[in-house]
């Protein structure tokens, strides 16, 4: 198949029908789409690509159950930020019942504003790093200046042109990236039609419980909804609320679809030592064109996800000092940051802090949504006894993700849980490290 060259030419073909629809003024200007697009952007950003040989790295050919319970328990803390949206977000908390919410939401929001920061330099750095090395360049000191060059063009970008011309790089690199997922989808499909051998993975074994801790980290690779949450200076809540929705029903497709149909490819891939670079050269045998294609849509997603979360944690910024500083200004704040971060720190040994950091916000929202369920009468109705269960649940199972999750590649007391050198290209930071995907492996733990 892979040398049919009219198959080639029909993925090509298909990739460019999705992405001229695509870019039809009616679906450019519609303001629902124009919305989605940063959640959308930020959930599909940074894991499309990866999900699949994590998780069959730590659950075999499990993972599509893996990925279906992962994906509805993400819908599910989607729900909270909905509800929060409705009911707990900042101009509800003028009138006096709700100034219990006020201080934890702050305090969450700069927790999460931490973690943009700490994620806008990760992705970042992540795409320089993929693309220089794809030119055989390995410097550093290059590196960071390419880095900071995409930081400085995304601060100009948003301070000059608000978050209309933040979205507008969105749909640029969103529009290429799902063409190509459109591609991959398509050519997966009549691979495994054709595909007549059994799937069986080559991979570390754990056990339940380290699976668990493992899954539990892998569940904030879906993160990026709530970015929706501080997009209120251009939308409505409603707007806001059904976008949400939309991105987290076309992502929760891709991820259960793509980890369905890529589990036969990655019988071919080394399970113990996952490389980027040999995700995507597995794609040879599905089409001789889809490597090229990934490699494109690899480096959108990384840019995509890093301007979604400069949008939010500017937006974020705007809404905590209660307008006093512009979300345009704190697009600059959050680039300025994220630069400094790429100029001064070990970025792979920080960015558990931002998984943990998302856990965490999601976390407090959940209370907050609790707490003021509770308060307007959680015994009123069936429908709010099931919040009421469904809060206390979401609750218990971020508070295990905050305390129980682990590194990929950190030590159980019986297992060494090493999904090898793991899930993102690894900085060329001069320590002699592959380029592998430890980096994304951290960054879900």
């Amino acid at each position: 198949m892979a040398t049919n060259w009219l198959f080639n030419v029909l993925l090509i073909l298909v990739a460019i029908v999705v992405f001229v629809f695509l870019v039809l003024p009616r679906l450019r200007k519609s303001e629902l789409w124009q919305a989605t697009l940063t959640p959308l952007s930020s959930i599909i950003g940074s894991g499309f690509l990866v999900m699949a040989p994590l998780l069959a790295s730590i659950v075999g050919i499990y993972a599509t159950y893996a990925v279906t319970a992962i994906v509805l328990v993400a819908y599910a803390l989607g729900y909270v930020m909905r509800y929060n949206i409705r009911n707990v977000e900042s101009p509800s908390l003028d009138s006096e019942p709700h100034k219990v919410f006020q201080v934890p939401e702050y305090l969450g929001n700069l927790v999460l504003v931490v973690a943009y920061v700490i994620a806008v330099a990760f992705y970042l750095s992540l795409l320089s790093d993929f693309l220089l090395n794809f030119f055989g360049i390995n410097n550093i000191l290059l590196e960071r200046i390419f880095t900071s060059t995409i930081i400085v063009f995304i601060a100009i970008v948003g301070y000059t042109r608000g978050l209309t011309g933040l979205e507008r790089l969105e749909s640029y690199s969103m529009t290429i990236q799902l063409s190509v997922v459109a591609a991959l989808i398509l050519g997966l499909c009549l691979f495994n039609f054709n595909f007549q051998e059994d799937v069986v993975f080559a991979r570390e074994e754990f056990t339940l419980v380290v699976q668990i801790q493992m899954l539990a980290g892998v569940l904030l690779v879906v993160q990026g909804f709530e970015t929706s949450r501080f997009l209120g200076d251009k939308y409505t809540p409603e707007v806001r609320i059904k976008s949400m929705r939309i991105a987290q029903w076309i992502s929760g497709v891709i991820y259960i679809v793509s980890v369905f149909l890529l589990l036969p490819v990655l019988t071919n891939v080394d399970l113990f030592n996952v490389e980027l670079s040999s995700i995507i050269s597995a794609m040879a045998p599905v089409a001789f064109i889809l490597p090229a294609m990934l490699m494109l849509a690899a480096l959108m997603s990384q840019f995509s996800a890093a301007v979604a979360d400069t949008s939010g944690g500017g937006g974020l910024l705007r809404e905590n000092s209660q307008d006093i500083l512009s979300s345009k200004v704190g697009y600059i704040v959050v680039s300025i940051s994220a630069a400094m971060l790429v100029w001064t720190v070990d970025l792979f040994g920080i960015i558990a802090l931002a998984s943990k950091a998302f856990a965490a916000y999601y976390f407090v929202q959940t209370v907050l949504a609790l707490i003021h369920n509770t308060r307007e009468g959680m015994f009123r109705s069936l429908v709010t006894i099931g919040r009421q269960v469904l809060f206390v649940v979401l609750a218990l199972i971020l508070a295990f993700v905050v305390i129980f999750s682990i590194p990929a590649e950190e030590e159980d007391t019986e297992h060494k849980v090493e999904i090898s050198e793991e899930l993102t290209v690894d900085l060329n930071t001069g320590r002699n490290n592959e380029l592998t995907l430890k980096g994304v492996s951290r960054f879900l733990n």
